[in-house]
């Protein structure tokens, strides 16, 4: 009998403001497991509104450190402690890693020593407690974490100049899936994704960003938009996404991270994907907030 399998979406937007796309961040459902991927504005509230215990998610993964994969993750910390987690949370990621949890477990201290205060031995003390890793690049997927038949392995992805910045590779229950975390087309990633039943991956529309731009310009708000100029230069256009997936023979593609952002459903969803279908002949979905997406298994 299959085990579930299925990447539950918790924030599917970027830096830029949406009112329906927080932070990025998802969570892994491997059988009984729960890994926590990424945590950015936003994405923490989304976890108990997507099915999931907090106190479920005893492993967190980092793609990297820009602030909106990591800004929620003080709120994170006290859901799952709250929730009634009793161990500590074992984080892994990129060079970074350790200083960001240490700095935002120096700024809770005080709210910290308040909760013990308060609530007594309701709260277990493991359950604030991080153990972190950080995980050296690899051009290749490299194994990190092994664990009743789930295996995570890093890659190194091309997001200068975040350096470094990982994609993750996922195999579960002879299933895999690939999650690409922020990137520009690269080999490593074109590579890890080769024969993935699923294709995570983030998505810019160079040309509804343009459209951002020239608007900005019009209202007088250069500065935003020369650092709007800027995004194409470390994120992955929806052509190359689909041309990436083609060639790596995915089965399926999933997108997230989406810039700009778009609404949940309508034209603007059809007008972002438009022409992928022409380069990825597989199934595409633009994934929504607190969607779970099941990695699909091998055909009958």
């Amino acid at each position: 009998m299959r085990q579930p399998f299925d990447i539950v979406f918790l924030g599917t937007g970027s830096p830029l403001p949406s009112p329906d796309r927080c932070g990025c961040g998802h969570v892994i459902v491997a059988g009984s497991q729960h890994i926590l991927v990424d945590c950015g504005w936003g994405a923490a509230r989304r976890i108990l509104a997507s099915g999931i215990l907090p106190s479920a998610i005893d492993t967190a993964i980092f793609t990297h450190m820009h602030t909106d994969h990591i800004t929620d993750f003080p709120d994170f910390l006290f859901l799952r402690w709250t929730s009634g987690a009793r161990v500590p949370l074992r984080v892994y990621g990129p060079e970074g890693t350790g200083d960001m949890v240490e700095g935002f477990l120096h700024a809770l201290r005080r709210d910290i020593g308040f909760r013990l205060a308060h609530h007594g031995d309701k709260l277990h003390p493991d359950g604030i407690v991080v153990e972190v890793t950080e995980l050296s690049p690899s051009a290749r997927p490299a194994p990190f974490f092994e664990r009743d038949g789930l295996v995570l392995e890093r890659f190194e992805v091309d997001h200068f100049p975040v350096v470094p910045a990982f994609g993750y590779r996922v195999r579960f229950d002879g299933r895999t899936a690939v999650l690409s975390g922020d990137t520009s087309f690269c080999e490593s990633l074109l590579h890890a994704a080769a024969g993935a039943d699923m294709l995570v991956c983030e998505a810019l529309n160079t040309a509804m960003l343009r459209e951002r731009i020239a608007a900005l310009r019009a209202m007088g708000r250069d500065l935003q938009a020369s650092l709007f100029e800027d995004i194409p230069s470390y994120h992955i256009d929806v052509s190359d996404v689909a041309r990436l997936a083609q060639q790596a023979g995915v089965r399926q593609l999933v997108l997230d991270h989406l810039i700009p952002p778009v609404p949940n459903s309508g034209p603007e969803v059809d007008r972002f994907i438009a022409g992928m279908a022409e380069r990825f002949r597989g199934p595409i979905r633009v994934a929504r907030d607190t969607e779970r997406i099941p990695v699909p298994g091998a055909p009958a």
